[in-house]
């Protein structure tokens, strides 16, 4: 049997965060957040992500307009975390099923593909800050 490769661990544990994520997305409603915005508790001012919350729970109930309502930054960076869930939990799945290492080209190309979305979706987020 062979040991899971560092590659194939860090993306189990990304697959399960972003899951938990999505998870409580889901089962919080847009206006059943228990956990509020601290910048906002602070300051009394909305930050860039205010809204993000309502927006993504929005978003796993397939209200992808009204989720936009809430703060329209939030549509990349839910599409991103969308594609880096589905991509690590076929990468997990692909090691478990065939024990085949992935192979190093693999690997740079979708760090290649998974920075550049990265930045795609949080570059506008952190230019208003």
């Amino acid at each position: 049997m062979r040991k899971a490769p560092a590659y194939v661990i860090i993306s189990l544990v990304f697959f399960i965060f972003i899951g938990v994520g999505f998870a409580y997305s889901y089962f919080f409603y847009p206006n059943d957040h228990p956990i509020d915005c601290a910048i906002k508790a602070a300051t009394g001012k909305d930050c860039p992500s205010c809204g993000f919350s309502r927006a993504f729970s929005n978003y796993t109930h397939f209200n992808f307009t009204e989720g936009k309502i809430y703060n329209a930054l939030s549509w990349p960076v839910f599409l991103f975390f969308s594609f880096q869930f589905f991509l690590r939990g076929n990468i997990v799945f692909y090691f478990f099923k065939t024990r085949h290492l992935i192979s190093k080209h693999f690997i740079i190309a979708e760090l290649i593909i998974s920075i550049s979305f990265f930045l795609f979706a949080f570059l506008p987020l952190l230019l208003k800050f």
